[in-house]
């Protein structure tokens, strides 16, 4: 067999292994856009509405608002405490504690997400009191999202070339110099990639927030944060074990056309940062 006959099977062999990864996924797209599309109504934006109905006779705009607060507001509470976890694996750790670090924070990120749902229900709703609340929902969803935000920290501190945070620290410079100066510069577009990822994540979370922050129906605005709050999420899990009603099913898919839409603009704006990013390395 000639070496173009071998290269030539071994792509037809990649790409039959490939087809399913793609056609199975844009395949359930195509079907989930077809089916929304038959049902979009623009009424289903409207900002009132009756939310005692399964939310069938109302605008979702309660919905997709309960989504981005609690998407905006984990991301608020991990960001901090991801970078300072970050910074302390690169600037204060020892081997050992580095290693620890990177076991457990890949542990966290192999624990299914239910779980943190229930640890939230038990913890934060009851032993707590804090309820079924925004504020809960926003707590476990900053904790599912911690190690992928201080993991993308330390790889983005990690690519930067290690001879100008020596020459820094040769010229004096403090450690909160040396970030502001030399990292940051650097890791920048890469830091807002991890943090745009974090978002996508926390949008794509059910479980979690299922136990600890959302109701379906009776609540339109969150009070406090420590009010119940509906989301896009929790909407179609409900809608969708109303199956056999036409209007609850039609708007599931709406919905979920919707909260894809979300997910894919942060997923796309996110790709774009990190070619921007990995230009301005080829370019230094």
């Amino acid at each position: 067999m000639s070496r173009f006959s071998r290269s030539f099977w071994t792509r037809v062999l990649i790409l039959v292994l490939a087809a399913p990864a793609i056609i199975f996924p844009a395949g359930c797209l195509f079907y989930i856009i077809m089916q929304g599309i038959g049902a979009w109504e623009w009424s289903m934006f409207s900002i009132g509405g009756n939310q005692k109905s399964f939310g069938m006779s109302s605008g979702i705009w309660p919905q997709i608002t309960g989504s981005l607060i609690l998407m905006l507001g984990a991301n608020m509470l991990a960001l901090p405490v991801a970078t300072g976890l970050a910074l302390y694996h690169q600037l204060s750790a020892t081997t050992r504690q580095r290693i620890l670090m990177q076991v457990l924070l890949q542990l966290m990120q192999g624990i299914p997400p239910i779980v943190y749902g229930l640890c939230g229900l038990v913890v934060l709703v009851y032993m707590m009191h804090w309820g079924v609340s925004v504020l809960a929902g926003q707590v476990i969803l900053a904790v599912v999202i911690l190690p992928l935000l201080v993991l993308n920290t330390v790889h983005a501190i990690e690519r930067v070339d290690r001879g100008r945070t020596e020459a820094a620290k040769s010229l004096g410079l403090s450690h909160t110099a040396i970030i502001r100066r030399v990292w940051l510069p650097e890791t920048w577009p890469a830091l807002l990639t991890g943090l745009l990822l974090g978002m996508a994540r926390a949008l794509s979370e059910t479980a979690p927030i299922l136990f600890t922050a959302t109701v379906f129906s009776g609540v339109v605005w969150p009070d406090s944060l420590f009010s119940p709050v509906t989301s896009l999420q929790s909407h179609i899990f409900y809608l969708a074990q109303e199956g056999g009603n036409d209007q609850a099913r039609g708007m599931a898919w709406v919905s979920a056309i919707i909260l894809i839409t979300l997910i894919s603009t942060l997923s796309i704006a996110a790709t774009m940062l990190r070619r921007m990013e990995v230009t301005h390395e080829h370019r230094f």
